[in-house]
């Protein structure tokens, strides 16, 4: 037992189970040729119990005495402690620098139901939160459309103003949220998928700075990552290219998931019509195109698409793309699912 339990902390217990091995696939197939094994996917051994003891009948057990008062302890069962991780799953993951907007576009996406921390500064997530997109027929997100006068602001002065309202009592005559997305017909829900707010990387978040590792797990079984890049930054490419690094320095080929590249904070450009500051922005979107050409891998070019998620611009473009990402993610994994594989092997 000793032995065992040294040989037991050599070799410390890894298993990912978010993949299943193909040889137990193979065995679990109905038609399989006779003569081959047919093995029982029953788990993995964490923790063995102890070795039983001897019970009052291996005791002197006669005729004239047929039950003994005799019996031995058993040995304790291992004891060993397990740390658990759970993989976020979303169909899509928002990927990019702290204070570039996620946030507020994952609000802007799910029409304000997703509750997710909007604030002035770096690091405002330090979780992520999945929200439900829900699309209409037209494309746009059910509850919201392009240029509807919403504005997603920061958390503490939505909260503030929530409290006033309260308060005041106004919250008493105003129709619910519920009221609002069921007005006419045209609400009529036709497609959903999630979409996570991932918490921002920084340079050199593949060697685990900061929590880098631990953000970057999180993305790991997202079927698509879509880039959230500052437009109104100096370059917004640089920090592309941050943000494809990390990835790959992460996990090789992980970059390759990466479908579209949303380049936030649109409203912050030539917001005041200036004829200079317009062909300024223009500029700076081209030279981002640009840049996203040459980054491409295997003659997939990313989608560039220029955003406001705070006032709800350009959305219905976004959540139409995101769209035939999930249904093309979605197919190709039906194809490669276990019970898919078993079908055909069944029929074959």
């Amino acid at each position: 037992m000793r032995a065992a339990r040294r040989q037991r902390d050599a070799s410390p217990l890894f298993m990912d189970l978010d993949h299943i091995s193909p040889d137990v696939v193979a065995s679990r197939a109905p038609d399989a040729p006779l003569g081959l094994p047919r093995v029982r996917q029953l788990g993995t051994l964490v923790a063995s119990g102890g070795a039983a003891g001897y019970g009052n009948p291996h005791f002197f057990q006669s005729a004239t005495n047929p039950s003994p008062k005799f019996a031995t302890r058993g040995y304790e069962g291992e004891r060993v402690t397990l740390e658990l991780e759970l993989k976020l799953l979303a169909d899509v993951g928002l990927v990019g620098a702290p204070n570039a907007g996620k946030s507020t576009l994952l609000r802007a996406l799910t029409a304000g139901r997703a509750r997710s921390a909007v604030a002035g500064y770096a690091f405002t997530t330090l979780n992520p939160v999945v929200g439900v997109v829900r699309i209409k027929d037209d494309g746009t997100p059910v509850g919201g459309s392009d240029g509807d006068g919403s504005v997603y602001g920061e958390t503490a002065i939505e909260k503030q103003h929530e409290r006033e309202l309260m308060e005041s009592g106004a919250y008493a005559d105003m129709p619910t949220r519920n009221q609002n997305t069921q007005d006419d017909h045209e609400q009529v829900e036709a497609f959903r998928f999630t979409v996570a707010d991932n918490p921002g990387l920084i340079e050199d978040a593949s060697n685990n700075v900061g929590l880098g590792h631990s953000f970057l797990r999180s993305m790991e079984r997202s079927h698509a990552l879509v880039y959230v890049v500052d437009l109104s930054g100096p370059a917004p490419w640089d920090e592309l290219r941050m943000l494809q690094q990390e990835l790959e320095k992460y996990k090789r080929g992980f970059s390759k998931r990466a479908r579209m590249v949303i380049a936030n904070k649109a409203d912050l450009l030539a917001g005041d019509g200036d004829p200079e500051g317009v062909r300024m922005a223009h500029a700076k979107l081209a030279q981002l195109e640009e840049f996203v050409r040459e980054m491409a891998h295997d003659n997939q070019v990313l989608d560039v698409v220029p955003t406001s998620g705070k006032y709800n611009q350009n959305l219905r473009s976004v959540v139409r793309k995101l769209r035939t990402y999930v249904e093309e993610a979605r197919s190709a994994a039906s194809r490669t699912s276990p019970t898919h594989i078993l079908s055909n092997t069944s029929q074959s």
